[in-house]
């Protein structure tokens, strides 16, 4: 049996709009920097309503969920102000009564950028795992979870409230000379601050249990 005009219309119309959307897709997916290639490898996760949240995931600008992180909700804005990159932690003496001196030996020392104001999240830590394992789950992109040595001073120094206490630490991804490290910043029993500095290809697996922190700038979403 023929399909009547009206089926044919309304298949015809359905195509059209189908058309449409994947069109639309491919424009957003390029302007997020992705690729063909990134849509041939679509996986859509639950809760995503807009194309362009989609199309944020494909090209790995969205990550749903951090498998390791769970994200501590406040009632302010974190906000670390400018800074001109030149303070390193290293000689942040003014800051933290023990400073590890593996910032030096291992070239961790190195001055950032000049930075605007950059609003950040603090996370913490659910379930076990190594460095690699947890900065891994939260961005493909390594670069964009990093700070500056300057922006984590200037983060302690406002926002020492937000810092993990009971001697754990609260983590700092930042790059200097070409490596990535994680600066951890903590209070002794005499409620002092220490600063310590580790790889991130540290493999120790640290412990859900100590709730350890973790801060990043926040990703746009």
């Amino acid at each position: 049996m023929s399909k009547s005009k009206k089926q044919v219309e309304a298949i015809v119309s359905a195509m059209g709009v189908f058309t449409a959307i994947i069109s639309t897709l491919v424009e957003l997916v390029k302007k997020f920097g992705g690729t063909m290639e990134n849509i041939y490898r679509l996986a859509i996760p639950e809760g995503l309503v807009t194309l362009e949240e989609v199309a944020r995931v494909i090209v790995g600008a969205v990550k749903v969920k951090n498998e390791f992180l769970c994200l501590i909700f406040g009632g302010e804005n974190l906000i670390i102000d400018e800074c001109n990159g030149r303070e390193i932690l290293a000689d942040a003496s003014d800051v933290f009564d023990w400073i590890d001196s593996d910032f030096r030996s291992w070239g961790a020392d190195e001055q950032g950028p000049a930075t605007k104001k950059t609003p950040v999240q603090v996370y913490e830590l659910e379930k076990d795992g190594k460095f690699p394992q947890i900065y891994g789950a939260h961005s493909s992109d390594l670069d964009k979870l990093c700070l500056t040595q300057h922006q984590i001073k200037k983060f302690v120094q406002k926002c020492r409230d937000w810092l993990r206490t009971d001697g754990y630490g609260t983590f700092f991804l930042f790059k200097s000379k070409g490596h990535y490290f994680v600066a951890g910043v903590g209070f002794d029993s005499g409620g002092r601050l220490w600063v310590s500095v580790h790889r991130l290809e540290n493999v120790y697996v640290w412990d859900a249990e100590n709730r350890y922190r973790f801060v990043f700038p926040q990703l746009d979403i």
